[in-house]
């Protein structure tokens, strides 16, 4: 079964005229999808069971691992993780280079025990090589390059680059990251799957998931949407979309779907800003501007069951207190019940939104939620008439970058 949108508040049938061409255009959404190398990965049984060798073999007799990469490098494996881990393997992601908090946290850890994973598809990107390049010189004045060079495994093009110099030179576990898929899509490659399967993932079931989403999905469930997108932005009533998120364990697939949405369809002034909201913690923030601030907004609330989970609360302080409603309740209870009332808020005071419902949060369901997002991502891309694949805003900054430190 693939994942269902349940919509409130939208009428589609006055959507529907937005282009000329477009039949012509459904048609290059299918093939696009039919032909991303982000997606077809999915069907390469051979690279996911190397994926699979690779990572137990690097993980053998270790229990803590550092991941070093920035944006997609990062967030895809962060999305799959969190909340989902089996094991008892610390993986601590950097993203950043905030060099007090980079500093510290080295500092604290015994760097002999560990086992350290670089991607960048580039084998170019400043941050990650001044993440690594921070740990070599750490290791070179304690005389232990080599217990670094041994423990590390670098992800990146089959390509001339500084880190696969570093690499070839230092005899370092190199494997390759696709040249076709750009960081943001690379969920399903080794990006996403190493450290997943590390931190005891079935990452079968993963691809299971997305494979079920892309196999039997209707093109117009997402297509649809990304047509509505199209026709409000163009009558000016959408300029964001907001992502409420109730689990914790979709913290980082929310922070993930943030730069797949934005360096996708960002482009040639055109666009709608993500956002993304954790319930119930943004509603005591946030709420307040969605409902009665401006109708420029569409609502996605992804929910979950959490009845009757959780620790029981106890009835005698409740008693005391008449907190009746509260009685023989639990946490989830509570969280239950809020997420559907915020639905119904919305619902009741006629704003756009949509629910899409897990029933349960696991690899599967993970794997069709990434798969899902891929797939509505490139569509409203094609609908806006924008490539889902680059980002050429951020070479600016980047040129100015290396500028600057010169």
């Amino acid at each position: 079964m693939v994942l269902k949108n349940k919509f409130y508040n939208i009428d589609f049938n006055k959507n529907i005229n937005i282009t000329d061409n477009n039949n012509n255009l459904i048609s290059k959404i299918d093939e696009t999808l039919k032909n991303f190398p982000g997606l077809k990965i999915l069907n390469d049984e051979k690279l996911l069971e190397e994926s699979i060798n690779t990572a137990n073999n690097f993980s053998k007799n270790k229990k803590h691992f550092l991941v070093f990469g920035t944006g997609g490098s990062n967030l895809g494996a962060k999305a799959i993780i969190d909340g989902l881990q089996k094991n008892n393997i610390t993986i601590d992601f950097f993203d950043n280079i905030d060099p007090v908090r980079f500093q510290n946290k080295i500092n604290n850890l015994d760097l002999t025990k560990l086992g350290f994973i670089i991607i960048s598809k580039s084998g170019s990107t400043p941050e990650t090589l001044s993440q690594y390049l921070s740990l070599i010189e750490i290791f070179d004045q304690k005389n232990m390059k080599d217990l670094l060079f041994n423990n590390s495994l670098i992800i990146t093009e089959d390509k001339a680059s500084p880190l696969t110099n570093i690499a070839n030179k230092n005899n370092i576990h190199m494997i390759n990251h696709s040249k076709d898929i750009g960081g943001r899509y690379s969920i399903f490659s080794n990006v996403g799957m190493i450290p997943a399967v590390i931190a005891g993932l079935n990452v079968k079931e993963i691809h299971a998931g997305a494979l079920e989403q892309i196999n039997n999905t209707n093109s117009e469930d997402f297509i649809k949407i990304a047509r509505f997108f199209k026709f409000q932005n163009i009558i000016k009533d959408l300029s964001s979309s907001v992502v409420m998120t109730y689990s914790d364990s979709l913290l980082y697939f929310g922070k993930w779907y943030l730069q797949l949405w934005a360096e996708s369809i960002g482009k040639d002034q055109k666009g709608i800003t993500p956002i993304h909201s954790v319930g119930t913690t943004d509603q005591h923030s946030q709420l307040q501007l969605y409902l009665d601030g401006p109708r420029d907004k569409f609502f996605t609330f992804i929910t979950t069951d959490h009845a009757d989970k959780g620790f029981k609360l106890n009835n005698e302080i409740i008693k005391e207190n008449n907190i009746d409603y509260l009685f023989n309740k639990k946490m989830g209870d509570l969280m239950e019940a809020e997420q559907r009332a915020t639905v119904d808020t919305f619902v009741q005071n006629k704003i756009p939104c949509r629910e899409i419902y897990l029933s349960t949060i696991d690899e599967y369901s993970i794997g069709k939620l990434l798969a899902f997002s891929i797939q509505e991502t490139i569509a409203t891309c094609l609908y806006f008439e924008v490539n889902p694949f680059n980002q050429p805003a951020v070479e600016q900054g980047k040129i100015l970058t290396k500028k600057y430190l010169v």
